[in-house]
């Protein structure tokens, strides 16, 4: 009788230990399943933080171009805005801090909307000055005189042009359709963006369209490019290159190759800048097949 007294309390005991280990084992699995959750719901707000960051550096480089790009078009009105200007730099840089060092975002995209604020009226001031006028008035008249210039410089062109025309054969030669060029910067995290300023540009994008001609050989072309400056002169890169043309030196600025298949094709190569470039009008040629294929004007401030 004792015996089967003492079985029966060690299975009652056996059983409260399994039970308890399964308890234990059950809450252990629990803190990991939260802790896991934890984890990974710290990593999302992790990554929703640092995109929110990255927005609101786009957005305070976005305004600070916008606050470059006036003061490039109205330098001479800089003296007469300088306090304003303080304020906008002192702006710019409590941003900068909060953004970098204290990770505040939400102070800072307050002061993002403020700086906005502050950047409409400092627009609005620039446009109350009559000096403005005056000064549109001469870059009017100095934007005339280049045109009138360049125009001269495409019909003596266009006289070499006909004088090499009836040197190639009319049915194989290529044509363009279209000429595209856009002056390209780079930001500070390395996206490229479009600019107007001269001294911003790092390099040139130029596409352009070849019509189809099924007389033409199908092969890989060169193109050639002259970039004409407002001085006009010929702007070369490191390694200066050259192409003979009817017993002529033409100097080069950049080449390029693209294959031609008979039909219409558009082709794009890029050109980086060595030296700053001038504000002023600009003049784009392409040599396809040593005759002069295209042109293009590129204004630049």
């Amino acid at each position: 009788m004792m015996n089967k007294f003492q079985e029966l309390w060690l299975d009652s005991s056996s059983r409260k230990v399994i039970i308890i280990f399964s308890v234990m084992i059950l809450c252990l699995v629990v803190a990991l399943f939260f802790q896991q959750y934890k984890m990974q719901e710290e990593f999302e707000l992790k990554v929703h933080f640092i995109e929110e960051k990255n927005i609101l550096r786009d957005e305070l480089d976005d305004l600070i171009d916008e606050h470059d790009d006036l003061l490039e078009e109205y330098g001479d009105l800089n003296a007469q805005l300088h306090d304003k200007d303080s304020v906008i730099q002192n702006q710019i840089v409590e941003i900068r801090n909060l953004i970098r060092t204290k990770n505040d975002l939400n102070e800072a995209r307050i002061k993002i909307a403020r700086l906005r604020e502050i950047s409409k009226r400092y627009l609005a001031n620039i446009d109350s000055l009559l000096v403005i006028n005056n000064h549109l008035t001469l870059v009017k008249d100095s934007v005339i005189k280049a045109n009138k210039d360049i125009n001269w410089k495409n019909y003596k062109l266009n006289q070499q042009n006909k004088t090499l025309n009836e040197k190639v054969s009319r049915g194989a030669m290529l044509e363009v359709l279209a000429i595209n060029i856009e002056a390209i910067r780079y930001r500070r995290t390395g996206r490229e963006i479009s600019t107007r300023f001269a001294k911003k540009v790092q390099k040139l994008q130029v596409c352009f369209t070849v019509a189809a001609n099924q007389m033409a050989d199908s092969e890989a072309k060169s193109v050639h490019m002259q970039l004409i400056d407002p001085k006009g002169e010929i702007i070369q890169g490191i390694n200066k290159a050259n192409l003979i043309i009817a017993d002529s030196v033409v100097d080069l600025t950049a080449s390029a190759e693209f294959e031609y298949q008979n039909i219409e094709i558009e082709s794009c190569f890029e050109w980086e800048r060595v030296q700053q470039l001038e504000g002023g009008t600009y003049l784009v040629h392409l040599i396809i097949e040593g005759r002069m294929a295209a042109s293009k004007l590129l204004q630049l401030r």
